[in-house]
């Protein structure tokens, strides 16, 4: 078994804890660049506190499923590819999205409430809204992970609410819903417990093989 392999697992079981956390922290989820302005004038510890700890989830979740890809791949080699890189992919829009975003404090302190507004509102119509179509690749990575978990032995309920709750987070963020977002990282980290306990410690070779088919 790989070294890293450990430390993919819990990276993979940490990322929705924090990014929940963020999510909680963080005053609003509003893409309007008046209530983002707003908010980080008013409340601005909380709202760089909740970006910094989402965007520590996104990065531990990126090296879950890059262990997720490499522990199934033994049974599913074609899910497990397509799907790694589609999360990984995923996963890298949205943190860059939120680089974006992590210019709003500096832009909230050195310009008024107006301007500033209007270049938050241009960062977003000109960058971001063009990328944020490109974030769903994070949860239909994480379904084709899911269906080659499930190959890997690890129990439909359990891949199940692991892909649930990556369509259900990503919505919550698209739409800016705390609660929706909050409850899709209870629920993938709901599925992502036995799913790492079924599949952690195993080495890939002990995998079993794949039956050929008849």
């Amino acid at each position: 078994m790989s070294r890293l392999a450990p430390a993919g697992a819990a990276s993979f079981l940490a990322a929705p804890v924090l990014a929940a956390a963020g999510v909680l922290a963080s005053t609003t989820m509003s893409d309007d660049a008046a209530t983002q302005v707003a908010a980080f004038a008013d409340h601005r510890g909380a709202m760089i506190g909740g970006a910094v700890l989402e965007n520590v989830g996104i990065l531990l979740f990126l090296g879950g499923i890059a262990w997720l890809a490499t522990a199934v791949a033994p049974r599913a080699r074609g899910l497990a590819a397509v799907g790694g890189i589609l999360g990984v992919a995923g996963s890298l829009v949205i943190l860059f999205e939120d680089g974006l975003t992590a210019a709003v404090p500096s832009v909230v302190s050195a310009l008024g409430p107006a301007q500033a507004a209007a270049v938050v509102h241009q960062i977003h119509s000109s960058l971001i809204a063009g990328l944020e179509p490109l974030a769903i690749l994070q949860p239909v990575g994480c379904l084709l992970l899911a269906l080659a978990a499930i190959r890997g032995g690890v129990p439909r309920w359990a891949a199940g609410l692991f892909a649930v709750g990556g369509f259900l987070d990503t919505v919550g963020f698209a739409s800016g819903s705390k609660p929706l977002a909050v409850i899709g990282f209870a629920v993938l980290l709901a599925g992502l417990l036995p799913l790492v306990r079924t599949l952690a410690g195993r080495e890939p070779a002990r995998l079993p093989a794949a039956q050929p088919a008849a």
